[in-house]
């Protein structure tokens, strides 16, 4: 089992991706920072792409990277270790007039990319990663000196409880390591057991200041005005509680965690 890519992880997304795809159908037309997150303007942050080479790490079905190229991009690589979703990511550019590498990071990693991107986007899928500093070691070697780095992930307050009713019981913040739950599409009959490595905000920020990054932002972003298709298309309702991305609740304890930093000298 791969460290850095988890084989069962792969094999799980591989599974669902389709389901997944149809299911939420994430815009091509602004990049996309997770789910219930406003857009980068929403929240205050500069994240101008055009004439600049763009790395999508964890592309999974390419939105992102095909925003980034209608956006002017110079170039755009998306890099994901699901063939599954790597399919589904190039008839989606395709279908854009787009034209974006995809790169298998089964297939020696980022070994072959080029070394010299200006931004690099991780969206929900840093969190997949067991080997973090190995990770933003290796995509801070693929950047230029002053690159900006767009990183966001389930966050760790979130993955620490439970709602019990109207609470959130905190079993234990600091627990660690491989989290698994059953993911599942009852429209496409499909549940995988998906999982997810847990660490805290400190070893987020830590490990990324470790690996030639300067923090330049964090970010707990309250939920859109208006639910996005995360939170209207779960396979429970907008409001229903059993919903992982219902607004009410996100209001009270944050869903994800941004971090924007700087690829230093």
């Amino acid at each position: 089992m791969n460290e850095v890519v988890n084989d069962d992880v792969v094999t799980a997304w591989d599974t669902v991706s389709g389901a997944y795809q149809e299911r939420y159908q994430i815009p091509t037309n602004t990049i996309h920072l997770g789910p219930m997150v406003p857009g980068p303007a929403e929240l205050g942050l500069d994240l101008a792409v055009a004439g600049r080479k763009v790395l999508d790490f964890g592309c999974g079905g390419g939105q992102n990277a095909v925003a980034c190229a209608l956006a002017g991009a110079t170039s755009v690589v998306g890099a994901d270790p699901s063939e599954g979703q790597l399919d589904l990511a190039r008839a989606l550019a395709d279908e854009a007039g787009t034209a974006v590498e995809f790169h298998n990071l089964r297939d020696g990693g980022l070994d072959g990319l080029p070394d010299d991107f200006d931004v690099v986007l991780s969206v929900y899928a840093m969190q997949f990663v067991a080997d973090l500093p190995k990770a933003f070691r290796d995509l801070a070697s693929h950047m230029n000196s002053g690159g900006t780095l767009v990183l966001s992930v389930d966050h760790p307050m979130r993955l620490s409880g439970e709602w019990t009713g109207d609470e959130f019981v905190v079993d234990n913040y600091f627990t660690r390591g491989w989290q698994a739950w059953p993911y599942d599409f009852p429209e496409a009959e499909l549940q995988v057991t998906m999982r997810r490595f847990r660490r805290t905000t400190e070893e987020w920020i830590n490990t990324l200041l470790g690996a030639s990054f300067v923090l330049r932002g964090l970010y707990e972003p309250l939920p859109p005005a208006v639910p996005d298709s995360f939170g209207r298309k779960s396979k429970y309702g907008v409001d229903d509680p059993r919903n992982v991305f219902n607004q009410a609740r996100l209001e009270k304890v944050p869903g994800s965690l941004i971090l924007v930093a700087e690829r230093a000298s």
